[in-house]
This record gives structure tokens, sequence and C-alpha cells, in this order.
């Protein structure tokens, strides 16, 4: 399992010295209880002008230690420093994952933001409660066309509570598989994630931009005739 806590600056999220020992307890209760389970730590970065600051001193935290960082934008906006700051992190060897995209709502209107960054060497990561409509319609039917579109490379459960928005994703693993097929289902769900734990490249599958339909010129958002 790779936890990610939230990080939105020096000051305002847990630090890295309290997320190792939360883990080191963790891992002692595990081990008591007879569950093999391995824990590795990384954060949900915030987007902010000063990402690359915390990274080099070592406050934030990349995904199990690795050179992919994990990156949440504004829920209803990407604001127009985006490109700039996940250009400085490739630059500095950095690969950036956008956490949720689908939720965010500027990418709900208009995906092709998300294909734009993708195309310029970002990723993305979906949440899998996203496939059951737990968000909401437009967020269920945006996770279809960025599927349709090799726009997600990973898949995570966003799991914050034994609730409503637990780890249990079952459901969601079928409805990923159904679309998906077996072949992309398997590199989004084991082979990417293996890669990025060891450390190494993964490939872009041919990312697709969203062709416009419609007199307004507007996104089919979900839309039963993409097979998705």
């Amino acid at each position: 399992v790779l936890a990610t806590s939230h990080y939105f600056g020096e000051g305002k999220g847990t630090e890295r010295d309290e997320l190792e020992e939360a883990k080191l307890r963790l891992e002692e209760m595990l081990l008591n209880e007879g569950i093999d389970l391995k824990i590795l730590l990384g954060n949900e970065l915030y987007l902010s002008p000063d990402i690359l600051d915390n990274l080099s001193r070592g406050k934030a935290l990349t995904l199990a230690g690795s050179r992919y960082i994990l990156l949440e934008l504004p829920a209803n906006e990407v604001p127009e420093y985006t490109e700039d700051i996940l250009y400085e992190l490739q630059i500095k060897g950095y690969v950036p994952i956008i956490a949720h995209p689908e939720r965010n709502s500027a990418i709900v209107k208009n995906p092709n933001i998300l294909y734009s960054l993708v195309e310029k060497g970002s990723m993305a990561q979906l949440n899998l409660h996203s496939l059951t409509g737990m968000y909401g319609k437009d967020v269920m039917n945006t996770a279809n066309i960025l599927l349709r579109h090799n726009l997600i490379q990973f898949a995570g459960t966003d799991s914050h509570s034994d609730g409503k928005r637990s780890p249990n994703v079952r459901n969601s693993l079928r409805l990923l598989q159904t679309k998906l097929g077996q072949e992309k289902y398997f590199k989004i769900i084991y082979q990417n994630p293996e890669l990025l734990i060891q450390n190494k490249a993964i490939n872009l599958e041919n990312p697709e931009s969203v062709v416009r339909k419609g007199l307004r010129g507007g996104f089919l958002n979900g839309i039963m005739s993409l097979g998705l």
C-alpha cells in the first residue's frame, strides 16, 4: 500500500518525521495481527509554487522514494501557472502524476486540458470510486472519457476512512477491467505501479485529444456512445 497523506506546504500538512513514525506503529500492528502488508510512503502535494523547494529540502515526499510525485490541483480550476510548475519539476527529474483529474471542474468542462498536460510528460491517477458515481454523474462520465483517450496511467482508492471513502474498491476494479480489457487494466493496476515503485520509466500509451461534439462545441461527457 502506498500511503499518500496530503501536504499543502510547510506547516500545513503532516511532516515527514510524523509519517515515518506512524508507519512504524502501523507496521508493528500489522505484524502483531499476522497481516502481510507492506506500507510505502508518499505525499499528495497540493499544487503550489513552493513544491520544488519543499521537495529539495525533504519536507515533501515523492512516491516510495522514487522520481514520481503525486500532485493535487485546485478543485475548481487549473491555474495558469500549472504548466510552468510541471515543466520545472520535469526539468529537475521528477515525473508529475495528477491526482483525480476527473474531479477537477475545469477538466470536466474541457478534458483536453488534461490531454495537454499528459502530452507534455505528466501522468494521471484516477479515483476508483469515480467509476461508480460516488462523486456524481459528471465526474463518472469524465472518468470514462479520460480512460477512453489513454489519459489515465494509475488508479487509486483515495481512501480517507473506513466509511464511504473506504478502500473497498472491488466493484470499481470490475468496472475498470470491463471498460479497458485485460491488457490495459493490467498496466494501470499492476505494471505501472510496479515500475513506479522500482523507479523505472513508464511509457505513455498514445494519449488522445477529445473531439468536440455538438453544435455548441461542447464535450460529450460520458457518453454511452464511447462504449464506456
